[in-house]
């Protein structure tokens, strides 16, 4: 995103106003480079590594850490250890919060594609190939996710979403075997 808008207001917002009143102009400076720097990414999300925005910011980490932290005004996903901002997401395009939406899956996919213990235990779990899992993880569970989420979920939801997804799909018959 090349630009952003922000309301005429947006100091006097209840939490931007509690971060003027500890960390004075600089911390609101702060709030804005990180806007910038979140609406500067592909997938509106900066990754939590305070030392290179301190740098970056000519501040503190303590400082920076705070204004990300203390005030209520970033989502951190502490997974993918990243922090986004709900207005910047809110502002991207339909077809761009999709394809934002698509990236961040295949991303949380590879992820978990890559850990083959997870793969080939869930595989055994479900006494089905690690193939299949894999097949699950690209496909059904994937479109599932697309169809049912308007903005990216959190890791945290979307562990949740496999975890029953691959129960539904491989779990045990009445019988008690395995499909």
């Amino acid at each position: 995103m090349k630009s952003f808008r922000h309301s005429t207001n947006e100091r006097n917002k209840s939490n931007v106003l509690k971060l003027r009143m500890k960390l004075g102009a600089a911390g609101y400076g702060i709030y804005m480079m990180l806007l910038e720097r979140i609406a500067s990414e592909p997938l509106q999300r900066a990754e939590l590594d305070y030392e290179v925005l301190a740098y970056d910011f000519h501040e503190s980490v303590d400082m920076i850490r705070s204004v990300v932290e203390d005030f209520d005004l970033f989502a951190i996903d502490i997974e993918s250890e990243t922090f986004s901002h709900e207005d910047l997401n809110n502002q991207l395009s339909a077809k761009a919060k999709r394809v934002k939406q698509e990236k961040l899956l295949d991303e949380f996919i590879s992820n978990r594609l890559s850990d083959i213990k997870c793969i080939n235990g869930l595989a055994a779990t479900y006494k089905t190939s690690p193939d299949r899992i894999r097949t699950l993880f690209r496909g059904p569970f994937r479109e599932r996710i697309l169809s049912i989420y308007s903005a990216p979920p959190s890791s945290f939801t979307l562990i949740g979403a496999l975890n029953s997804f691959i129960k539904e799909t491989f779990g045990k018959q009445e019988s008690g075997t395995y499909h």
